[in-house]
């Protein structure tokens, strides 16, 4: 849960922020949180998340039950009633695309979920002399590269099973492009665990990426967003750094979509 001051938006508030993150695990289950709960779920603290349950409960949004948790009041309804119609993908999307840009120079793609392949919805070029090219409306399978496999690992088993069952037949982008199911299979079991997928010379012999999914409000995969560059700048620590940004992106895209979940496998 903590941040690095590097890593740290302009203009956030961080008391604030944890404040809110916590309102919104009242919208899971079980619904009702002692501070020691809390705590475990946000993984802080425990006298952090009593301060934030004390302002929250100060505000109104929260009150104490019976059972000495904490619960919703209605006040919450009042901004659900305020609440405007669902954006788009691409209208969510839009600021954090110029936030990953401008924080890593590097080229930013988002996909959308297109049957069973995934197409190129927006991008941001990168911002120095040697760095990727992306194709707008560019459709890609679901097998290799960072957004692709981002969205297989969180899609349900039996489309996953679709995917693998055919990967022998699918195209070989480069020698690194992984055509058996159960080398595949461990890939995704990784992804899910991290958060984000590794594009790793798999679609291009040049450039190597991450990206992670973004989720509706039902919490499905509905697409991702990825960031990467030429391989030469892409070492592994490069890549773990920015796999935890994009990640953090994806997941604030998908709370702009009305995704309240933590980022979990459909198959667990």
């Amino acid at each position: 849960m903590t941040q690095s001051t590097r890593d740290v938006p302009r203009y956030l508030i961080q008391s604030a922020a944890l404040t809110l993150e916590v309102l919104l695990v009242f919208g899971r289950p079980p619904y009702r949180y002692t501070p020691s709960e809390m705590a475990q779920q946000l993984d802080v603290d425990r006298n952090q998340a009593f301060r934030c349950l004390r302002t929250l409960q100060h505000v109104g949004f929260i009150r104490l039950d019976e059972d000495d948790r904490f619960v919703l009041t209605t006040l919450v309804d009042q901004l659900a009633a305020a609440s405007q119609p669902q954006p788009t993908l691409v209208s969510a999307a839009q600021s954090y695309l110029d936030e990953v840009s401008q924080t890593t120079g590097e080229t930013v793609n988002l996909f959308t979920l297109d049957g069973d392949q995934l197409t190129c919805v927006d991008h941001r070029d990168g911002l120095r002399p040697v760095r990727l090219v992306t194709e707008p409306g560019r459709r890609t399978p679901l097998h290799a590269g960072a957004c692709p496999k981002a969205v297989l690992a969180f899609l349900p088993a039996e489309q996953q099973d679709a995917v693998l069952s055919a990967l022998p037949t699918m195209p070989r982008f480069t020698p690194h492009t992984e055509l058996d199911p159960a080398a595949l299979r461990l890939e995704l079991d990784a992804t899910r665990r991290r958060g984000y997928a590794i594009s790793d010379l798999d679609i291009d012999e040049e450039a190597r990426g991450v990206g992670s999914p973004i989720f509706n409000a039902a919490g499905q995969a509905i697409g991702a967003i990825s960031v990467g560059g030429p391989a030469t700048r892409m070492s592994p620590p490069r890549l773990a750094e920015l796999g935890d940004l994009i990640r953090g992106a994806a997941q604030r895209i998908s709370r702009q979509l009305g995704h309240n979940r933590p980022l979990s496998s459909p198959l667990e």
